[in-house]
């Protein structure tokens, strides 16, 4: 039997030739038909099927790939693994002045290490992976069929790159959002870029995701919901609020089949 997860190692051009782990994972039916899918990438690939060593639970995407298959037809899922010691640098466009002595503290990373890899990052996956993908596999290459998606930075990253590259994605989750990491230059970023009216945009927060901070980051996913939501296709966002849900793959796992119908409804 032909294997479903393909794991490969690509350089990382943009980011001087970074080493990064990447997993494509394929519906059930690839090795039985010619047919072309949509793509999703996904990052914290390393946390999309093995379980991740901070909640011990994975995204269990082969499960619901499998699950809503006669809904979506199939969809090829891409999950880039994060960089162990830069990715909060790679999923950042900006970054809060408190996170600098954290990364320098928590990763031993240099001050002069220490800037947003957002575009560098984003650059890899539009004009590196995207092309690798699209000719080894049977993709549907066109923004209607090409999604992109994360939980915590990778929340972040996937509203930055989503609404940066609209001509490429046509629809963005943004699970549990670490919008603590970078706040008024991604809301200026948005308002300057503008949404295109064929963007969807899928947001959602736990009410305990952090402890005592539960209540701020519920208070900043309100907040940025009600920003975009003036400014795109009100029909085309949908912001969820998961009563007790923590900061964890158990509950990205649990949401995720809805963020996936959310992008194949019609």
């Amino acid at each position: 039997m032909k294997k479903r997860v393909i794991v490969e190692e690509i350089k990382v051009k943009s980011l001087h030739d970074r080493i990064k782990k990447i997993r494509i994972i394929l519906p059930k039916d690839y090795f039985v038909t010619e047919k072309t899918y949509p793509v999703l990438y996904m990052h914290d690939g390393q946390n999309l099927i093995d379980p991740s060593k901070f909640s011990n639970h994975s995204w269990e995407v082969l499960k619901s790939m499998d699950e809503l298959h006669d809904y979506t037809k199939g969809v090829i899922i891409v999950g880039i693994d994060a960089d162990p010691k830069r990715r909060i640098l790679e999923y950042s466009p900006a970054l809060a002045k408190p996170v600098i002595p954290y990364l320098i503290k928590t990763q031993g990373l240099s001050k002069d290490e220490i800037r947003p890899e957002a575009d560098e990052y984003g650059e890899f996956i539009v004009n590196q992976l995207k092309p690798k993908i699209d000719s080894e596999y049977r993709t549907k290459k066109n923004k209607e069929n090409t999604y992109i998606a994360g939980s915590s930075c990778g929340g972040i990253i996937s509203l930055y790159l989503g609404i940066k590259y609209q001509n490429i994605f046509s629809c963005i989750g943004a699970f549990s959002s670490a919008l603590t990491i970078t706040r008024k230059p991604l809301y200026k970023y948005i308002e300057n870029k503008g949404i295109e009216d064929h963007l969807k945009i899928y947001m959602d927060m736990g009410t305990k995701e952090n402890g005592i901070m539960s209540f701020q980051m519920v208070y900043l996913q309100r907040k940025i919901y009600r920003f975009i939501k003036k400014i795109m296709n009100e029909k085309n966002i949908l912001s969820v609020l998961d009563k007790g849900a923590t900061h964890s793959e158990v509950y990205w796992a649990k949401r995720f089949p809805d963020f996936l119908k959310f992008c194949f409804k019609k």
